[in-house]
Parts: C-alpha cells; sequence; structure tokens
C-alpha cells in the first residue's frame, strides 16, 4: 500500500472508513471520509509527529486519537519511510493554513451524511455525547470501544485519546484475537487504571468465596463484586503488557477511613510492582514506594515503617506478608492494628483496621494497574 499514489490511496481508505460506519444498523447516523490534497500540507497545528512506512498508517493513527481532525503525511527522503504530522484543524477551519508543499499530502476528515440525519450528539468540534459502543455520531471507530478494535490496556485508550469516562473498554493485552470487556478508571491521577481485583460488600454481607483469577483473563469478571487476581494471573498479565505501577483502594464506612495509594513512579515503586508480579522474592520497602491518592486518611499509609512481615519479623517497613505473595492476604499491614485483607477462609474483611466484623453496603476492596 506504500507504493499507492497518493489520490488512489485516498480514495481506497475512503471506501474502508464509509464500509466501516454504514455496517452500523442504525437508521440516523453521520459518517465521515478523508478528503486529499497531493502536494499540499497545513502549516502548524501538530498534536504529534512520528514516522511511518504508509499513509495509510498515518491515517490510522488520526483514527485512532479523537482529538485528530486531519494529517500531513511528507515523504522522509525515501518511498519506505514518511513523517505523519497529526493535526486538531482542518483545512476548512485554517483554510489560511493550507499551503502548497511537494511531496506532501494533507488529509482531513470530513463530516458526510450518509442516510436521513446525524446523531444529535455530534458536534463540530469532534466530540460525542450518548455515544454508544457502535460509535453512532462518531467521525470514526475509537480503539477499545468495542471488541473489533480492542486496545493493549486501560492507558493504550487515555494515550490515544480514546477514553469516554470511567466505565466498561475492550482490551486484548497479549494480542490474542480474543479481546475482554474490562473496566478502566479514567478520571483517577489522569486515568489509565485498569481494574483488576474488586472485593464489595453486597447489602453488608461478604461474599462466601473469593474468584481467584489464575488467568489474567478473568479480569472481565469484575462485576460479580468478589473478583482477585492471583500472583500467577498478575505475571501473566505483565508479561502481556509492561504495567509500571499499582494502585491500592479500599474504604469501610463504619470507621470512616480511606486507604488509596499508589506505587511511585520510581526504583521503589517499581520494587513492589516486580515483587506482586512475580519478578523477584524480596521484599520490597514500603516507605517512599508509594504515594497517596485523594480521599486517603489510613493510618496504615502514614505509618510505612511499621507495615510487614520477613525472617520472622514484624514491623520491617516492608509490602507484603511472610508465607504470602496474594494480594488479598495482608498485601500491606502493620501487626494487630491496621490490614488490608480479604479473606472468607478466616472471615476476615479488613481495611486500615483489624478484626473488625460490621460491614456497610457498599464497602469496597480495589486493585488496578497502570
Amino acid at each position: 500500500m506504500a507504493g499507492l499514489p497518493p489520490f488512489e490511496l485516498f480514495s481506497l481508505i475512503s471506501n474502508v472508513l464509509l464500509a466501516v460506519l454504514t455496517a452500523t444498523t442504525k437508521s440516523e447516523f453521520c459518517g465521515s471520509y478523508f478528503e486529499a490534497h497531493v502536494d499540499h500540507a497545513l502549516v502548524g497545528h501538530v498534536m504529534g509527529r512520528s514516522t511511518v512506512t504508509s499513509d495509510f498508517e498515518c491515517l490510522q493513527k488520526c483514527i485512532r486519537k479523537i482529538s485528530c481532525k486531519s494529517c500531513n503525511v511528507h515523504l522522509n527522503g525515501t518511498y519506505t519511510s514518511r513523517i505523519c504530522e497529526l493535526k486538531n484543524q482542518t483545512q476548512h477551519m485554517k483554510s489560511s493554513d493550507l499551503m502548497r508543499k511537494e511531496g506532501s499530502t494533507y488529509y482531513g476528515i470530513v463530516q458526510h451524511m450518509l442516510q436521513v440525519s446525524c446523531n444529535p450528539g455530534f458536534h463540530e468540534d469532534n466530540t460525542t455525547k450518548n455515544v454508544t459502543s457502535s460509535h453512532e455520531g462518531s467521525l470514526a471507530p475509537v480503539l477499545g470501544w468495542n471488541s473489533s478494535l480492542p486496545a493493549q490496556s486501560c492507558k493504550h485508550i487515555r494515550d490515544v485519546g480514546g477514553s469516554k469516562g470511567n466505565g466498561e473498554y475492550w482490551i486484548d493485552p497479549g494480542s490474542s484475537g480474543n479481546p475482554l470487556k474490562v473496566y478502566c478508571d479514567m478520571t483517577t491521577d489522569e486515568g489509565g487504571w485498569l481494574l483488576i481485583y474488586n472485593v464489595i460488600i453486597d447489602n453488608s454481607r461478604p461474599p462466601t468465596s473469593l474468584d481467584v483469577e489464575t488467568s489474567y483473563t478473568g479480569i472481565n469478571r469484575y462485576k460479580n463484586g468478589k473478583m482477585v487476581i492471583s500472583p500467577d494471573g498478575l505475571r501473566q498479565l505483565r508479561k502481556n503488557f509492561s504495567f509500571t505501577q499499582l494502585r491500592f483502594h479500599c474504604r469501610k464506612q463504619y470507621h470512616g477511613r480511606t486507604f488509596h495509594v499508589k506505587t511511585a513512579a520510581n526504583s521503589s515503586g517499581q520494587a513492589v510492582v516486580r515483587f506482586f508480579s512475580g519478578d523477584t522474592d524480596v521484599f520490597p520497602e514500603a516507605c517512599g514506594s508509594f504515594e497517596k491518592l485523594q480521599g486517603d486518611n489510613s493510618e496504615l499509609a502514614s505509618r510505612c515503617a511499621e507495615w510487614g512481615k520477613e525472617k520472622n519479623a514484624y514491623y520491617v517497613g516492608k509490602w507484603g506478608h511472610e508465607g504470602h505473595k496474594e494480594l488479598h492476604i495482608n498485601s500491606a499491614f502493620i501487626l494487630s492494628t491496621y490490614h488490608w485483607i480479604t479473606s472468607p477462609d478466616h472471615d476476615r474483611w479488613e481495611c486500615d483496621d483489624v478484626l473488625a466484623k460490621h460491614m456497610s453496603n457498599g464497602d469496597f476492596w480495589k486493585i488496578y494497574v497502570r
């Protein structure tokens, strides 16, 4: 495809995009196509630049980024390499900025009426309201919004501009061809968090058992309120996409405290990720390895020097509990005072407390990766 003349390539891409959009069963919606101006470029308004092997690859990048409205493709000295510039304006918005430039091709997204009328959620600034997974009203398929175009992770969706807020998205971390519908937190701490552990108290009663997922694919069962990932599952997930952070969040209404921290973007934080992912057996230092997040008022996060058990000694200032590597059994704790634990076998459901039997509807324990 890299060898196609720009005008022929434009015609092919237009047909592909229109075929994708007209495949829905809705009777009213907008479609779109790319218009092309050979030996022209839109000056300025650059939101990203990269090297690509074809015009089509550049157009794919634009399609997958919601804020992208056009792109320039420049020859890069050879016919096997091109420079791709993504733009947040079109030549119709900034007509004076479309300039002649030999060896470049401008591609701009143009709204096109396919049937009766445009979806009322469509806006000229390329945003949508009430967008469904079939993308009615959007200009092009969005990465992670349905099973036919899964992302690698929640962070991947966020990074390409595909966030539509907290909720369900489709990912395929291992590129297996079997995408998963998962929950992504796209608002906390700049978003991009994938939920891998979700225990919720329903009707003030804890689950009678946990679903300990030994394969990462089990994270799509987060809705059952008793999903936790095993060390093997977490190790497998990290092999498929290299997440660098963990985030712990629990809350119990009875004592009014919340534990909410993320591992830091430093070597100490990385040590925590490596430990729980099974890359090392070295218990990671607690202090300096995490940052408090919004809402944290826990004793546990304030007393990191007292965490853990190692070599049969307590108060060692480390993550984890000797003899356990499971996230749900004292991944962070201070002996006999403040614990993170969800264990039906021992009837222990503790969030910054110990042996507390009082639970309220909606109390929760959640862990995310990013």
